[in-house]
């Protein structure tokens, strides 16, 4: 159970191709690092992370056209009830849980670096103006930089992977009031989602993955 999300980088070149390699690299190599008993599988995402940010660079190293193109990357791993998580960049993954939302990675942006330095909080930061700046991403040096993130799932936990075509144009009570209404068609609660960010504004593209958590006894 692997799950993997990118976001090329509007304000550079052959962002969507950066994106492309993470999503087609990030599982191979993670899968190449499990055949490695040496590796737990958080240590596995690092790795796949790591391998497709020379991917990355290496493309743009090679080709003048794609010089500077790099991505956000999030990807997660399910064995049992444990979930490992790795990511860079400014995607998110949220989860819920029993009607509350958590966000469980932490944005890599100078607006996120403003908000924990105090200059803003999570609610003024939406109105200062403060351009999308991403402090960390795949492709943009020869060396990535992942945090690494693990929790234990419960069930009836929904996980929320998305882009900031998102998490820009909806607010974290939004969200958590869809999710609350989800009823288990996970399809039509993504549409929700989307539809909200296209009605505040929709100045962005916008992934959305949505997963639900049943134990194995009642899988």
């Amino acid at each position: 159970s692997l799950v993997v999300i990118a976001d090329g980088m509007g304000g550079h070149r052959a962002g969507e191709l950066a994106a492309q390699i993470a999503v087609e690299s990030i599982p191979a190599n993670f899968a190449a690092a499990q055949n490695d008993s040496v590796h737990s599988a958080a240590e596995c995402l690092h790795v796949a992370l790591a391998e497709a940010n020379a991917a990355i660079f290496a493309q743009a190293a090679a080709t003048p056209e794609n010089a500077g193109m790099g991505t956000t990357a999030i990807a997660a791993h399910l064995l049992d009830d444990q979930l490992n998580i790795a990511h860079i960049g400014d995607s998110r993954l949220y989860l819920f849980r029993r009607g509350s939302l958590e966000q469980l990675t932490h944005d890599h942006s100078l607006l996120q670096d403003l908000i924990d330095d105090g200059f803003y909080t999570e609610r003024t930061s939406r109105s200062t103006g403060v351009g999308h700046v991403v402090t960390r991403a795949l492709g943009i040096k020869a060396a990535s930089d992942s945090d690494k993130i693990s929790c234990t799932m419960q069930e009836g936990d929904l996980l929320l992977f998305c882009t900031d075509g998102l998490s820009d144009l909806v607010a974290d009570w939004q969200i958590s009031d869809t999710l609350a209404d989800c009823n288990g068609d996970l399809t039509f609660t993504c549409r929700t989602l989307i539809n909200h960010a296209n009605r505040n504004g929709g100045r962005d593209n916008v992934t959305v993955v949505l997963a639900s958590y049943r134990s194995a006894r009642d899988k």
